[in-house]
């Protein structure tokens, strides 16, 4: 039986980047299958364990769940519905046998890896037919913004920011995989290293850029010269490549051009880049602060964010995030508006007590999936989407270090 259910998660992991739905039902299957097994084998969780019930992902269930019965809308108890993963992760986790903790890292590892290889060359190969079709004029227009960011993701759905984080977990399994020889891993690496310039994310580069930084700390002193000369030599050449000859190159301009747009509170309405009209990002969070400062202790309620932000951006003049109906696009942000700043210090109290307890269990993994989320919640609402609480409920259960 613990087999089974071991090959239902790595299967649910594998899944993950290609269809999230199909994920949640291997991965509530997998969670009340060892629930219910454990009931059967009358193996009950300590009261200690249960407690940790707080400081697990089901911490969103629950507090979801009591903001719900407080405003009673449909809204806030789709926000309890959708937290149902959270709840059933941490449940299987308190419930789950020493051994399934044990051997549950490396099925998640493997399937990630798995499914988010299989999904790169799904996508490489769509976007070089796509290209070859076009009748480009120059090779270098593959990097264009017609091949890469939401073109490159949307054939299976994912917004290409999502599609980073697992990226950078497979990057990561991949580095520090024992089972993969040198060769395989270079392959792979590089592999995953042209998948993250194609999705453009700007976010997901940063935290690409901050995990080779991180391999300066696992190299012998030599290496360390060596990579302080490799770095320095890349970053002169690029500055060199940008000024004479990359300047019109779109990942280039994604940090430039399309950067300093979107920090602009002026830009509303408007183009950039020869693409559809949009509101900055900075113009958006701004005219939402300002909303937020009616009401900044207890918020304007559980389930309140798209009446709230449909006033906000109607009485701002924000016509093109109004017929979009965008989000808040920033996690903090979102808490703050819909349960003020004793919601927010409630949320970044999780991620800190979490963040020091990883950090004391020396567990790398899951320190820095918690601060790469951080970043993340900066520019999205990753727990939003089924991409992100799908894998928030995952790591942050069954991929913790369960040793002191």
């Amino acid at each position: 039986m613990e087999r089974i259910l071991l090959v239902i998660l790595f299967g649910a992991c594998v899944l993950l980047p290609v269809s999230p739905a199909i994920a949640n039902i291997f991965l509530l299957v997998f969670g009340g299958g060892i629930v219910i097994k454990s009931c059967v084998e009358k193996k009950f969780p300590t009261k200690r364990e249960w407690a940790s019930l707080l400081i697990l992902p089901s911490f969103f269930f629950l507090w979801a769940l009591s903001a719900a019965f407080f405003s009673m809308s449909k809204e806030s108890f789709r926000m309890v519905e959708k937290f149902i993963p959270f709840m059933v992760l941490s449940l299987a986790y308190i419930f789950a046998a020493k051994s399934i903790k044990t051997k549950a890292p490396s099925y998640i590892s493997n399937g990630i890896v798995f499914g988010v290889m299989g999904s790169i060359l799904y996508l490489l190969v769509l976007m070089v037919i796509r290209f070859v079709n076009a009748d480009e004029e120059s090779i270098l227009n593959v990097f264009s913004h017609r091949y890469t960011y939401g073109n490159f993701t949307d054939p299976i759905g994912t917004h290409p920011t999502y599609y980073t984080i697992w990226l950078l977990a497979a990057n990561f399994f991949v580095f520090n995989s024992k089972k993969l020889n040198i060769f395989w891993k270079i392959t792979f690496l590089g592999i995953l290293s042209l998948a993250l310039i194609f999705t453009m994310s700007r976010v997901g580069l940063g935290l690409y850029g901050l995990q080779i930084l991180a391999l300066f700390f696992y190299l012998p002193k030599k290496g360390k010269i060596l990579y302080t000369m490799g770095m320095t030599l890349v970053l002169v050449v690029g500055i060199y490549l940008y000024n004479n000859q990359l300047r019109h190159f779109y990942l280039l301009q994604r940090f430039s051009l399309e950067l300093s747009w979107d920090i602009n509170a002026e830009n509303t309405g408007s183009e950039i880049n020869n693409r559809v009209a949009d509101d900055s990002r900075i113009a958006r969070w701004t005219a939402i602060w300002e909303t937020i400062k009616e009401k900044p202790i207890l918020g304007y309620g559980a389930g309140s964010e798209d009446s709230v932000l449909e006033t906000t951006y109607r009485k701002n003049n924000l016509d093109v995030s109004l017929e979009r109906m965008y989000n808040t696009h920033n996690q903090y942000l979102f808490y703050l508006l819909e349960h003020g700043f004793f919601g927010l210090i409630l949320f970044c109290g999780f991620f800190i007590v979490n963040g020091i307890t990883a950090l004391k269990r020396k567990d790398l993994f899951m320190l820095s999936f918690i601060i790469g989320i951080l970043i993340v919640f900066m520019f999205e609402n990753y727990m939003y989407r089924s991409m992100g609480y799908l894998t928030m409920a995952l790591f942050l259960t069954f991929m913790r270090n369960s040793q002191k």
